[in-house]
């Protein structure tokens, strides 16, 4: 298997600032229901839930998080129209609060320019004290999902030759990653339906896989997959809203990567003019197959295969 024989264009929207830790530094990574988290102490004795997310904007503190353990910090009280929106989601998030001061985490001194809001009402936050951008992390970046860890500031020097090296661009009109390449899934009879576009890396994303069923390409390629006999609704119930449909294939291809064990998500997105460019994500449970080393500073990204349910030609 020759693995330098990948071919993926990728594409990095990361605004770099100072790097968080200055060193390289090991901190725990957890997947929970798809998402990505971790715990930071903060200040040498407070426990910080971390929850970490692309194409977020800003540092998010929860509010009762704030009240109770940073409210030594200097903040200020935020505009009465002040609200945030996330990507995806049409409902925007009362801003209550802005935080602009410095925290020891992991013993490290670091600038948090950040906002307060109230979690409670946010499924997927409000078990969390910090919503974290990954960009905002700035040096490389190790996400190691099968082992559970991430490494900060990651010494490049250091990697073994069985990772391969992908240059990236910026695109400044998205939040996130993104690649351009061709999702194609295959049947049991290795019979296959391609879809061909732009694919964002969202390490928000819980599945392997979600296509966008706004775009017309979309729609052709779920009809074309239900007449291979991959669509299955019989295990997840549809939502009219979202038009969610499961295409259950042998295995997929993204680029020249092949997944088995996996299936594709195909959904309504939120429209907009972000959403709208892409006809679909990549998301934690595809990352999972590999150790992941984001160098923002230097838009290059670094994949490792480590599941056997991966094959790369």
């Amino acid at each position: 298997m020759n693995l330098k024989s990948i071919s993926l264009t990728i594409s990095l929207c990361f605004t770099i600032g100072a790097s968080l830790f200055g060193q390289e530094v090991k901190l725990p990574l957890e997947m929970k229901f798809g998402h990505l988290c971790s715990e930071w102490k903060l200040h040498d004795s407070i426990q910080a839930k971390v929850f970490l997310e692309t194409g977020f904007p800003k540092i998010v503190i929860n509010q009762k998080f704030a009240q109770n353990k940073l409210s030594d910090l200097k903040s200020e009280k935020a505009s009465k129209d002040a609200a945030i929106a996330l990507w995806g989601q049409q409902n925007k998030i009362k801003i209550l609060s802005l935080i602009k001061d410095t925290l020891k985490v992991n013993g490290n001194n670091v600038m948090f320019d950040a906002l307060v809001a109230d979690f409670s009402t946010i499924k997927s936050w409000k078990n969390y004290d910090i919503i974290y951008p990954l960009r905002d992390l700035s040096g490389a970046v190790e996400i190691n999902l099968s082992d559970s860890y991430m490494i900060v500031d990651k010494n490049l020097k250091t990697l073994s030759p069985e990772y391969i090296k992908f240059e990236a661009k910026t695109d400044d009109k998205t939040k996130g990653l993104y690649i351009n390449t061709s999702l194609k899934v295959y049947d049991s009879l290795n019979t296959n339906e391609e879809l061909k576009g732009n694919f964002l890396l969202d390490l928000g994303a819980p599945n392997a896989i979600f296509v966008n069923r706004n775009l017309p390409e979309v729609e052709r390629f779920v009809s074309k997959s239900d007449r291979l006999l991959l669509k299955d609704t019989t295990k997840f119930r549809p939502n009219p809203r979202t038009k969610l449909a499961i295409i259950m294939p042998d295995k997929f291809q993204i680029g020249n990567i092949y997944l088995t064990k996996n299936f594709v998500v195909a959904m309504k997105m939120f429209k907009s003019n972000k959403s709208s460019k892409y006809v679909g994500m990549i998301g934690n449970k595809f990352f999972a197959n590999f150790n992941m080393i984001f160098d923002f500073k230097n838009s290059e990204i670094y994949m490792k295969p480590t599941s056997e349910n991966v094959t790369i030609e």
